[in-house]
């Protein structure tokens, strides 16, 4: 009896280990040898891949890094050279730590000073990443890296999602990766804590549909990707509420009573994600 329970104590964890489900990662080669690979349906990470070897943008989130490493393994044999983060988040960086020994990680200079440091969340802290994992390669405004037979152009945009958002452009793919500049179809997610402003972001925006082709594909951090005329739209629809706050809050209303009356109840489809009606209005009212 005890040699049976000493078994079933130790089959029982094996089970459910091989019985853990794999984290949905669909992904779509969006132009010759770059990729999407969207995480749990829900995270963008884009891999570059060529004769030079692997680039990923983004590593997703850390319970999530082992089956990215798998997925990443199906869409190309070559070692992973470079991990690029966009931003601080733990959605962004989280596989750092699974996916980083060896490899070259590219950020801007903020993010490897957030990401060595421990944050006190409440009565959690969550622990610095390890140096392994940390940005060793970081810039303050612009950075040009050559790999794979181009000249790939990174740029930071300063206090839109964050403070140390950066954007990458592929010139042989004609694609742009705007990490959380763009949650497509949705409301953003703006960081004021780290550095994030609704009204820069949105500035940051435009500079970046005036100043790459009109022909560009945009991969954002979430949401579908875009072509660049959609994230114009995207733009301009959004833009439409910072109107509609805007005049409630001049004719005396709180943020509370815009909730109550529902004002932006006409973008209702953009708060289905992360941001709410209610959370885009606590966004907006403090800059209006």
């Amino acid at each position: 009896m005890k040699k049976m329970l000493l078994m079933l104590s130790v089959l029982v964890p094996l089970l459910g280990y091989a019985q853990r489900e794999k984290t949905p990662i669909p992904t779509t080669e969006i132009s010759e040898n770059l990729f999407r690979l969207f995480v749990n349906n829900r995270v963008s990470v884009v891999a570059l891949t060529g004769e030079d070897g692997l680039l990923i943008v983004d590593t997703g989130y850390e319970q999530t890094a082992a089956d990215l490493g798998e997925k990443l393994g199906e869409v190309s044999t070559k070692p992973l050279r470079y991990i690029v983060n966009t931003h601080i988040h733990s959605d962004h960086t989280g596989g750092n730590q699974a996916l980083g020994k060896g490899v070259d990680i590219i950020a801007h200079q903020s993010v490897r000073e957030y990401l060595a440091k421990d944050k006190v969340q409440g009565e959690r802290t969550i622990p610095a990443f390890p140096q392994y994992a940390q940005p060793n390669i970081t810039f303050t405004d612009r950075m040009e890296l050559e790999f794979n037979g181009q000249l790939i152009q990174l740029i930071h945009l300063p206090s839109g999602h964050t403070g140390g958002d950066i954007i990458l452009y592929f010139p042989k793919n004609n694609v742009l990766v705007v990490g959380d500049l763009l949650f497509a179809n949705y409301f953003p997610y703006v960081d004021v804590g780290n550095g994030g402003n609704p009204i820069h972001y949105f500035e940051n925006v435009t500079w970046i549909i005036e100043n790459f082709p009109h022909d560009t594909t945009v991969i954002g951090g979430h949401g579908p990707v875009y072509t660049i005329q959609e994230f114009k739209q995207w733009k301009l629809s959004l833009e439409k509420t910072f109107d509609v706050v805007r005049e409630h809050k001049s004719k005396g209303l709180t943020a509370e009573q815009m909730k109550e009356q529902r004002v932006l109840k006409e973008w209702e489809e953009f708060g289905k994600f992360f941001i709410t009606e209610d959370r885009w209005i606590d966004t907006l009212f403090p800059f209006m």
